[in-house]
């Protein structure tokens, strides 16, 4: 019989053990699956705004950490870029919202000029707005100072907006976009940039950054040092490709929240590792003698050994399947629920089943130990 063949009766054998081994390791992997998809929700949402902003380069002030700490930029510099490529002024910032029921919230407001709404903003299904038409009028409507346009993506806490104030100051909201949430922020307000000065206490010759967008046939990287060449130190001018990856980079690798959910599938493997040990470990002392039977027939340590690592990696199967399952629940669950985007990818998918693999092979390692010591002497 094959070590293959032979592993699979013991598991068919017992099947209650099997199942409950089984339900072990899915739930370590429901737990991979979660942290990772979660993991993977903090990377898109780093650069969810990015990604909604229509530019091919974008210039920050040098002091630029992150997203929610972009320092300031002088119009003067925006106005020294022009001669290079079209840009779009951008202001963001955190401010205090205080719905009409009295209860206060924060969130984020982003201001450009009303006139260049259609231009700073992705358009279309995936976009800010369904179409430029949607656009043209939302810029329209923000020309009113105070006038502010909510996303509709924001959390359900801010309710119905009736009268609500920012930072203290009155806002009427007369509109909507689609931008999206996630860990940086549980909604967003736009307004036209006279009105984020005042709201937001901004100096008016001073925005966050600049949306660059280069003339047709203009080569990005070479735009790039032209602009880095010509204004001076206190700017910096990224691609979307490196202020996407120090978003990113920022978020897993800098703040807790990252960290936390990368040890978490740590610690997830290590929990199933101990888990399927213990299942094997218990079921091959069980069957020594059986297994101390097939040494008194003639057969030899690795065949044994090739024996139980099959049976452990056929185990991390078993589990794997029904945690899969699971999880594209869970992960429709945290996106339409929780406003994280959570999404179940090929690398995703791959890379927890090599680690389910990994993680019952190393259990199998760990067992085979014990099966070595049967001794076909304690038979007789």
């Amino acid at each position: 019989m094959s070590p293959l063949a032979l592993a699979w009766s013991n598991l068919v054998h017992k099947r209650a053990r099997t199942l409950v081994a089984a339900a072990g390791v899915a739930f370590a992997v429901v737990l991979a699956f979660m942290e990772l998809g979660l993991l993977g929700g903090v990377g898109r949402t780093a650069t969810i705004l990015f990604d909604k902003l229509e530019f091919d380069l974008l210039v920050t002030s040098s002091e630029y950490l992150d997203l929610s700490r972009p320092g300031s930029v002088s119009r003067a510099r925006l106005a020294q870029a022009r001669t290079a490529a079209d840009v779009v002024p951008v202001s963001f910032g955190p401010a205090a919202w205080r719905a009409s029921d009295g209860s206060e919230l924060s969130l984020n407001v982003i201001a450009v000029p009303p006139d260049q709404v259609p231009r700073a903003f992705k358009i279309g299904e995936s976009g800010v707005f369904a179409s430029e038409a949607d656009a043209r009028k939302a810029g329209a409507l923000l020309r009113r100072d105070g006038t502010f346009l909510l996303d509709r993506r924001s959390k359900p806490d801010y309710g119905t907006p009736n009268q609500p104030r920012v930072n203290g100051q009155r806002a009427e909201v007369r509109g909507a976009f689609d931008l999206g949430t996630g860990f940086s922020w549980n909604g967003m307000l736009m307004c036209a940039e006279g009105t984020f000065a005042r709201v937001a206490f901004q100096p008016a010759d001073e925005c966050s950054f600049g949306l660059v967008q280069l003339k047709p046939g203009a080569n990005a990287l070479d735009v790039q040092r032209e602009l880095r060449a010509a204004l001076p130190p206190d700017v910096t001018v990224w691609t979307r490709a490196e202020i996407s990856a120090a978003e990113r980079r920022y978020w897993l690798r800098l703040t807790s929240v990252g960290q936390f959910l990368a040890v978490a599938v740590v610690l997830a493997v290590v929990v199933g590792v101990i888990f399927v040990y213990q299942m094997m470990a218990a079921d091959i002392r069980n069957m020594l003698p059986e297994y101390a039977t097939v040494k008194a027939l003639g057969y030899r340590g690795p065949y044994l050994s090739r024996v139980v690592l099959w049976q452990a990696l056929i185990l991390g199967l078993f589990g794997y399947a029904p945690a899969f399952a699971v999880s594209l629940g869970l992960y429709e669950v945290a996106a339409r629920f929780g406003g994280i985007p959570t999404q179940m990818t090929p690398e995703i998918a791959l890379g927890v089943l090599a680690l389910t693999c990994g993680m019952c092979l190393a259990s199998g390692l760990l067992a085979v130990r014990k099966v070595h010591a049967a001794d076909p002497a304690d038979l007789f």
